[in-house]
């Protein structure tokens, strides 16, 4: 049967009836003209909203309601955050800093780079010769500054801590700072030295010779406690090659570990170090005094509540499910080292360090990023690479590669990420969108420094590319 999409006009009797869709060769009666009279007007009026509220939306690209009351709720409380930022400038108490202070460039990009940075802003009350012990050299924006105290009870050597300080990160971090110093554990005072580093067309929003004198901390009310950073506000990238080349670069000692500001050290690392470099010295261990160069790789986990402090603790975790190696769930490849299984069997000597193997970052383990203790004339990482582009150790693990470097791994030394096992989201794709313009520009950068190695060292089978 054939649809006519016409109106027609007629009736019985002189009656009257209009239909929209009229089968040829039907039998109308009285009960359906009536109600194709009823559709008919219904369809005219739902038709007529459409052309008088949803059409001109649609053609003018009219946001929802709904989501711009959201937009002006966020610009709203972006620009209180922003505010309350700014204000932190001004109801703290700064002083001049005990010795004169000078910025320069990053260690990479240098003076024509865009970073400027400032060393030793805030310096350790003890000094440390160069061989003495091994510096943690770490990075940190002001919201993470607290664990800074947790890595100060655990590592008994000097910690070397770049900060990120554009605007008023800068008033906000050096007020942190020096919460930590006055009400925190004594062994940030002692160890800690405080660097600073900021993108020069975004420079502090107060003086950086200044810091903030801690006599007027009140350890009872710390006034930033729920104050947001700049960065974070304005969702600026974080540099974190610059950060770790920054606080690597400004260590006192020869022997450093550049870990990230969650990673917890297993109890006497540094000291258990020191104690396996005399025997390699003395080449009583052969395994590694017979290859150069090399670096000494820290295998890194995660657990669920607490953190380990030696190796048996970590095992027996490890063996409840309580534990997990670094990223287990969201980047298997990452942390993943080999003779893992081995490792946790293996337990070793209490007190002291001991080596668990040697061997190259080649194919399959060709996108491993391992966290090592090396010397200060390591390559530095690339300062192009932002955090969130993610990839941002890989060129410097693929030049370890290309130079030929060996990676020893220690036995009953490790890392430990702060409490929570991370897990994949089901939804990461749609969370992580807000990643994809530094991901993209990351990409770029990276397949540029790879060309650029590959003119410089010629090409390999045995280093892959990630």
């Amino acid at each position: 049967m054939l649809l006519n999409y016409k109106v027609v006009v007629g009736g019985e009797g002189g009656g009257r009836w209009c239909v929209c869709g009229k089968v040829r060769d039907m039998v109308w009666t009285r009960a359906w003209r009536r109600w194709q009279q009823w559709a008919c007007v219904g369809a005219a009026v739902v038709v007529g909203a459409w052309l008088l509220l949803a059409a001109p939306c649609a053609l003018l690209a009219c946001p929802p309601q709904d989501t711009a009351e959201a937009s002006a709720t966020n610009t709203d409380q972006s620009s209180e955050e922003y505010d309350a930022a700014q204000l932190v400038c001004t109801i703290i108490s700064f002083v001049p800093a005990r010795r004169p202070l000078e910025s320069r460039g990053s260690p990479q990009l240098g003076d024509n780079g865009p970073y400027s940075v400032v060393s030793n802003w805030l310096p350790a009350a003890r000094t440390y010769t160069v061989n003495e012990s091994v510096t943690y050299t770490t990075h940190t924006t002001p919201e993470m500054i607290s664990h800074v105290g947790e890595l100060a009870v655990r590592w008994t050597g000097p910690l070397s801590v770049a900060i990120f300080v554009p605007r008023s990160d800068f008033c906000l971090a050096a007020a942190r700072v020096a919460h930590l110093r006055a009400c925190g554990p004594p062994a940030v005072r002692e160890r800690v030295t405080w660097h600073l580093f900021w993108p020069r067309d975004t420079p502090p929003g107060a003086d950086w010779h200044q810091v903030v004198e801690e006599d007027s901390v009140d350890c009872n009310d710390d006034k930033t406690a729920l104050v947001r950073g700049y960065r974070a506000i304005k969702s600026l990238p974080y540099p974190v090659n610059v950060a770790r080349n920054v606080a690597r670069s400004a260590a006192p000692t020869w022997f450093v570990l550049p870990s990230d500001v969650e990673l917890y050290p297993s109890q006497g690392l540094a000291e258990q170090f020191l104690g396996l470099i005399q025997l390699v010295n003395e080449e009583k261990e052969v395994r590694v005094s017979s290859v150069w160069p090399r670096v000494y790789v820290v295998p890194v986990f995660e657990v669920a509540t607490v953190v380990p402090l030696n190796k048996e603790e970590l095992v027996h975790q490890y063996l409840q499910n309580d534990a997990v190696y670094f990223h287990r769930h969201i980047c298997a490849h990452c942390q993943r080292f080999p003779g893992l299984a081995d490792w946790v069997h293996q337990l070793g000597t209490p007190g002291t360090l001991q080596v668990f193997s040697v061997v190259k970052r080649q194919y399959p383990y060709h996108r491993w990023e391992p966290i090592y203790i090396c010397t200060k004339d390591e390559p530095l990482y690339d300062e192009r690479l932002s955090w969130e582009g993610l990839q941002d150790k890989m060129t410097q693990m693929h030049e370890l590669c290309l130079r030929g470097y060996n990676l020893v791994i220690l036995d009953r030394a490790f890392l430990v990420h702060a409490p929570g096992i991370k897990r994949r989201n089901k939804n990461k794709a749609k969370d992580d969108a807000w990643r994809d313009p530094f991901v993209s520009k990351n990409s770029r950068i990276y397949d540029q420094i790879m060309e650029e190695m590959q003119n410089k060292f010629g090409p390999s089978e045995k280093c892959r590319r990630h």
